[in-house]
């Protein structure tokens, strides 16, 4: 009990610190910072009351002052008895007892129902941009279709990998049979022609051997002429030694000409006045 006197307390001694300057400020039509203490006000008295009820009684007193707050059925039915009827004059604002609470409430009431407007409005524009339920079928078609298509286009692309991969490989099997057909090619022409080269040497020296057989049947069948042709042979060289000694011309350089002496006191167009030979 004494947790609940004291919380009416804090509120009293709040509400007589701020309510003179808060009744200025209505009375020069400022309302904001009235609403701003009124809501700091209750922020404060709300962490008050909470803290007390936590340290005195915990959970239970916390689910009592709960079970106080205005939508209990009693106390509505306590602030209904004291509502005024429809058209009946309010009572001056200089002559009501509680004149700060009732421009507290009046201005947290027109904050509230500014608040409310402001939802409603952005409520009716969230619901304004919500699709319908065709739009939405429609949507729903075209995100189907199109996973539908991904997942075609994504078998397609793996199909087309699997088969790239395997004409790589069937290319990389390609030129290794190539490769080893033109190696087989190049060994066959190899021992192709170290055979031709073989049997060219064979058939030189062949030959050289028939040469050889064929000049000794002729020196065999003509043995008897032989010395006969090398007593010609031998005279023939006596016959052309001699020739060519008749034939021998001796040194003839300029150096062992007999040259005649030229003066060379000469006037400069004696050799002009010369007349010269004709070369036959």
């Amino acid at each position: 009990m004494a947790s609940r006197r004291s919380t009416p307390r804090v509120s009293d001694r709040v509400q007589t610190r701020t309510g003179s300057a808060n009744a200025e400020r209505i009375r020069s039509r400022d309302v904001s910072e009235p609403l701003t203490e009124v809501l700091r006000e209750d922020t404060r008295l709300l962490r008050i009351s909470t803290q007390e009820a936590k340290d005195l009684e915990g959970e239970k007193f916390v689910a009592r002052v709960k079970s106080s707050s205005p939508t209990d059925s009693d106390i509505v039915a306590h602030l209904v008895r004291h509502f005024k009827p429809a058209g009946s004059p309010l009572p001056s604002l200089r002559n009501m007892t509680e004149r700060e609470a009732y421009v507290k409430m009046d201005v947290a009431h027109a904050k509230a129902m500014e608040a409310n407007n402001e939802f409603a409005a952005t409520l009716e524009k969230r619901l304004q941009d919500v699709p319908r339920s065709d739009e939405l079928y429609e949507i729903k078609k075209v995100v189907r279709e199109l996973k539908l298509g991904l997942k075609m286009a994504q078998d397609r692309e793996r199909a087309n990998v699997a088969q790239l991969a395997a004409a790589k490989k069937l290319g990389n099997q390609a030129a290794s049979l190539e490769a080893r057909l033109y190696l087989d090619v190049l060994v066959s022409l190899k021992e192709n022609w170290e055979k031709k080269q073989a049997a060219t040497d064979c058939e030189a020296r062949l030959r050289e051997v028939m040469a050889n057989i064929d000049l000794l049947k002729e020196i065999m069948n003509n043995n008897l002429m032989a010395s006969d042709e090398l007593l010609r042979l031998r005279t023939k060289e006596v016959e052309l030694g001699s020739e060519r000694d008749v034939m021998a011309v001796s040194d003839f350089s300029v150096g062992k000409l007999d040259l005649p002496q030229i003066s060379e006191d000469l006037p400069e167009d004696f050799f002009a006045k010369v007349p010269l030979r004709r070369m036959m």
